[in-house]
């Protein structure tokens, strides 16, 4: 799926490199949008939707802001984080400074990490600004790597003990300076033009001692020349620009207002790959082994209108792919200097979405449509209503959406030490359905549920086997085609509220939430046929209340239950994740109008024993029961 900050995507390269190491502190976003089906066509071609990070915009009530937040937790946990704000005639400012760092519960899970942002708005006129946001983001952390569940020779066995190491010199690093120069104009009440300007730099390096396999720590007194004595080390750098332009126009049409939003979206990657070997086990650099160029042009025009014919919207939308990706070998010494490999794709994809809302019952409108200039990027689904409306409101929604998943660089070319790429691989593509009804009946209730089934045809993922040799190896492949059906329900109930009258309680809020997914996916073609796709369990709960008087106390119980899944395409017995039920208890209370407060939490309040993830050299346990607490102060 797409990830995104203030419109702007923050994968590591967004088609070449897909993979995602940053994200903004939570500390400093405002709020995050889902934005899915066929209105993430406006933000990209990718079959998950998209995420987007929006974040905090100077306060216009003051000239100076200050916020610090300092905690405390287990295994020598600490992280501050301060920001400052405020407006000044026509200039504001934005700026946080983020520190985080634990030694963690195993040997080598230590990490540290430095982020820091500064945001400046410019309001030109009354109706014009420009926005220029700077990032700077460095981390480090040791990877203590993997455990088994399946007993074998030098196997470190999770069910004896879950919080053994078994790679004492594993490291990675990564670093990103991202800068990005928006301009907002406001032609009228019914007409935005947006343009962002971007572009940044980031590096991403590892070590990671070789030898050992799923579950074996390499041998710790390893003979000089064999495998353990030495470590691959790998240095990705990625020099990204582009240029995003779109405009948002409300119009008249058949006694109502209709609303067109469309725009241009320009892309340029640059990616250098460079794997060495380290000739022991903990080298920061080694002998140059493979050394390969990465380039991607990417551009897109892309269209969105919704037909507003009373309590009834038609929704189509549209968006239309161009992308150029190739990956030149500079050096590989396991093939002759005119060996080196080189290859280019090039596709062209036009892809389509039709959304479809009626509002079945709906209150007293509060604000006259359409909505306001600004969102239409900040819509999070393409049959969301434009109209601000009291309650009650309830409506059906619908959705039909094409989405395109291209191959990355990786995919084009083995870049890997031992990787393999079908040399036939095909792009994914997905078609999706969505049939849901939503609403708030009650001023205490909101509710939605819908049904979706979505077939994703050529779906890559890695198949992994053993040679003639016994030794282990991954293969990355289209897997087949595979399809989704299941059922997303969510709602929020104010109980308070409830019991008095429909109005607020003078004793506070508390809200029960639940939200479940139930998924029934299968792959229908290809290699993996009949197994479950990777991270697909049956069912996802998240479940909880929080109970919040004023501003001043805030408590909340937090659950998480998952199903069982797998960790590969053809569903190997190690790669096999069991489920879990994972609780989690915030508290906060602030004195003095908010100016100060205090803090604290447990997460996994009842110490599951369950994993993280599974990786390729063994399973990563979960973080068991930890405890942090912490001080806030404002003025």
């Amino acid at each position: 799926m797409q990830i995104l900050k203030d419109g702007v995507s923050i994968k590591n390269e967004q088609f070449g490199f897909p993979e995602t190491h940053y994200a903004p502190t939570l500390d400093a976003v405002e709020r995050i949008e889902v934005i899915r089906a066929g209105a993430a066509l406006q933000f990209g071609p990718q079959p998950g939707g998209a995420i987007n990070f929006v974040t905090k915009m100077p306060r216009t009530d003051a000239q100076f802001h200050f916020e610090t937040k300092n905690a405390y937790g287990t295994d020598e946990f600490f992280q501050n984080f301060t920001e400052i704000d405020g407006t000044v005639n026509q200039f504001g400012y934005y700026a946080y400074y983020d520190h985080r760092q634990r030694e963690g519960f195993r040997e080598n899970s230590d990490y540290q990490l430095n982020a820091g942002s500064a945001k400046l708005v410019y309001d030109l006129t009354s109706d014009s600004q420009l926005i220029l946001t700077i990032d700077a983001y460095s981390e480090e952390h040791g990877e203590p790597g993997g455990l088994t569940a399946v007993p074998a020779p030098g196997a470190a066995l999770y069910q004896v003990d879950r919080n053994v190491t078994t790679r004492f010199f594993d490291r990675f690093r990564f670093e990103r300076y991202y800068g990005v120069l928006e301009y907002k104009k406001i032609f009228s009440e019914h007409t935005e033009l947006d343009i962002k300007a971007f572009g940044g730099y980031l590096s991403r390096y590892s070590k990671r001692q070789r030898g050992g396999g799923f579950g074996v720590a390499p041998d710790p007194n390893p003979l000089p020349g064999s495998a353990a004595s030495t470590n691959d080390i790998q240095l990705r750098e990625d020099y990204t620009q582009g240029l995003d332009a779109r405009m948002r126009h409300d119009y008249p049409l058949a006694g109502d207002f209709s609303t067109i939003t469309g725009g241009v979206y320009f892309y340029h990657a640059l990616q250098d790959r460079d794997d060495q070997r380290g000739l022991t086990p903990d080298a920061d650099s080694g002998v140059p082994r493979r050394f390969n160029t990465g380039v991607s042009w990417n551009g897109s025009i892309f269209a969105e209108n919704r037909f507003q014919f009373g309590r009834f919207s038609v929704v189509p939308g549209a968006r239309i792919e161009f992308l150029q990706q190739s990956l030149s070998e500079k050096l590989n010494i396991t093939k002759p200097a005119d060996q080196l490999f080189s290859r280019s794709d090039f596709s062209v994809v036009p892809l389509f979405a039709l959304g479809l809302d009626y509002v079945v019952v709906e209150g007293e409108k509060t604000t006259s449509p359409p909505a306001g200039p600004g969102e239409a990027k900040e819509m999070k689904n393409v049959a969301s209503p434009t109209t601000s409306v009291g309650v009650p409101r309830v409506e059906l929604y619908g959705t039909v959406a094409q989405a395109y998943r291209p191959r990355t660089y990786g995919e084009l070319v083995p870049t890997s030490a031992d990787g393999v790429v079908n040399g036939n691989l095909k792009e994914g593509t997905s078609l999706q359905f969505e049939l849901g009804v939503r609403g708030k009946p009650l001023p205490y209730l909101t509710f939605d549920v819908s049904g979706f089934y979505y077939t994703f045809n050529d779906q890559v993922g890695e198949i992994t086997g053993t040679n003639a040799d016994g030794v282990s190896f991954t293969t990355t492949e289209n897997v087949g085609d595979a399809r989704f059906l299941g059922l997303e329900a969510a709602t929020e109930l104010d109980v308070l509220a409830l019991f008095n009258g429909g109005s607020q309680s003078p004793y506070g809020q508390f809200n029960f939430y639940g939200n479940v997914t139930l998924l029934d996916a299968e792959f229908t073609a290809g290699p993996a046929d009949g197994f479950t796709p990777s991270y697909a369990p049956n069912y996802l709960v998240k479940v909880g209340g929080i109970y919040r008087w004023k501003d001043v106390v805030k408590v909340g119980l937090l659950g998480t239950i998952v199903d069982d899944t797998f960790a590969d395409a053809n569903n190997t017995p190690e790669r096999f994740i069991p489920s879990y039920t994972v609780w989690d208890l915030t508290a906060e209370v602030n004195f003095c109008h908010g100016r100060v407060g205090v803090f604290a939490g447990i997460n996994n309040l009842f110490n599951e024993n369950f994993y993280a993830e599974i990786r390729d050299e063994g399973i990563v346990p979960a973080y068991g029961r930890n405890y942090y607490g912490g001080l806030s102060l404002k003025f």
